[in-house]
């Protein structure tokens, strides 16, 4: 068995200022969107919705519902999230997720063929206070790397939707997540102090989103749908010149990584209405491709006979999960929508018994929610419980030999909406 290889160190001279720039509290590495999904009504149905969303909530759970939609549709939202995460009876330093939703949704007044089939909708999620947060551990040290504070990055998403006949519909949009460039420059300045210049700018990662939606009849309908790779990085060189006082060479740090990960995706749904209950059901599942997921952080200033940081091995995974909503009242002027909903999602993180400390649990997603609407004003209210199975993992080598982590996530939102 081969001993793990020791962590890659920055080269002398350079390990102050590296420790100053990471040695932050850990981020996380996904958005709202992969961990709570897009408004209170997906909320509450624990992300079964591929088949059955609506307006500008389509453009994240499926586009091509988009084809069907009839009306204009606009909506503000909040939702916020809070992390109760804890490793080896300690408590995790994990921030919370507020943001601001806005959703709307327009079908093109096109004529002759394309009339009523071309859809138009956009979604942005707005965190409280960031744009991109990119905060990281140092390699090695424990941090739920999939987890806290998952929500620190503005998105937009924007979607098409055609209907080609009565019974399908087909859609395509992106989503963008917000990147962070530029450099640090650190040097003297005129009266021979050090002193740095800082330069940031933002840029945008685009994925690609694409679906189908079959109408089988009997209130039957298939839904298939794929997101692309979606990653917020980073990359903020550092060039030191310390002047004659302090003749060290320090050579440039690279200091480069993710923010920020949605892995690409491929979710398969099916949602009934049984004979005679105001009820549909959804059921679905989402394959995850984890294995693309990078270390969050890259060290390039090390020594020549330092090992590489291992990739973090992360696997497939398969995530089930359905939704339920009843109508109540359907006839009258005020619609009643209680929703539950459940999901399953199995963690990506192998065993961490060598150098890397990636700490990720499976997770139990119990939702609940409901939807009240009265003529074209529409309200929906939603929450979600994450409860992560405790995990054990025993380290070939450190201290202490073992770990234990585990903990819970609540999640809640609400939206105001109208339809025109």
């Amino acid at each position: 068995m081969h001993a793990p290889p020791s962590p890659p160190r920055p080269a002398p001279g350079a390990a102050l200022l590296v420790s100053l720039l990471v040695a932050a509290p850990t981020s996380a590495r996904a958005s709202m969107l992969d961990l709570f999904g897009y408004g209170a009504r997906g909320l509450a149905m624990a992300g079964a919705a591929a088949t059955t969303a609506e307006g500008h909530a389509a453009v994240y759970y499926n586009p091509a519902a988009l084809g069907f939609e009839r009306h204009r549709t606009f909506s503000l939202g909040y939702q916020h999230a809070v992390f109760d995460l804890s490793f080896n009876g300690e408590a995790a330093d994990a921030k919370g997720a507020p943001a601001t939703l806005i959703g709307m949704a327009i079908p093109l007044p096109l004529r002759g063929v394309m009339a009523d089939r071309l859809t138009m909708g956009a979604a942005f999620v707005i965190p409280f206070g960031t744009v991109l947060l990119a905060q990281v551990p140092r390699p090695g040290e424990p941090s739920f790397v999939l987890l806290e504070s998952r929500a620190q990055t503005v998105s937009l998403q924007l979607g098409l939707g055609l209907r080609l006949c009565d019974a399908f519909s087909v859609g395509a949009g992106f989503i963008a997540l917000a990147e962070l460039g530029g450099g640090i420059q650190v040097a003297p300045n005129e009266t021979g102090r050090i002193g740095s210049t800082v330069r940031d700018e933002l840029l945008a990662d685009y994925a690609p989103t694409a679906g189908a939606l079959a109408r089988l009849g009997r209130g039957v309908s298939a839904a298939l749908v794929f997101r692309g790779e979606s990653k917020a990085t980073f990359s903020l060189p550092l060039d030191a010149n310390l002047g004659e006082s302090f003749p060290l060479p320090v050579p440039r740090l690279d200091i480069t990584g993710v923010a920020q990960y949605d892995p690409r995706q491929l979710a398969f749904e099916l949602s009934g209405r049984p004979p005679g209950l105001p009820v549909v059901v959804a059921a679905g599942a989402t394959w995850k491709q984890w294995s693309g997921f990078p270390n969050p952080i890259v060290f390039t200033a090390v020594r020549p006979n330092d090992l590489p940081q291992p990739e973090p091995g992360f696997a497939d995974t398969w995530v089930a999960r359905m939704g339920a909503e009843a109508t109540l009242f359907e006839d009258t002027a005020v619609r009643v929508q209680p929703r539950l909903g459940y999901a399953f999602e199995p963690t990506p993180v192998p065993p961490q018994t060598g150098f890397h400390t990636y700490l990720d649990n499976d997770r139990h997603v119990f939702a609940a929610g409901v939807g009240l609407s009265w003529s074209a004003l529409r309200l929906d209210l939603g929450g979600q419980w994450h409860h992560l199975v405790l995990r054990t993992e025993h380290k070939a080598s450190g201290e202490p030999p073992t770990w234990r982590h585990g903990g819970d996530i609540l999640a809640w939102g609400a939206e105001l909406g109208v339809h025109l």
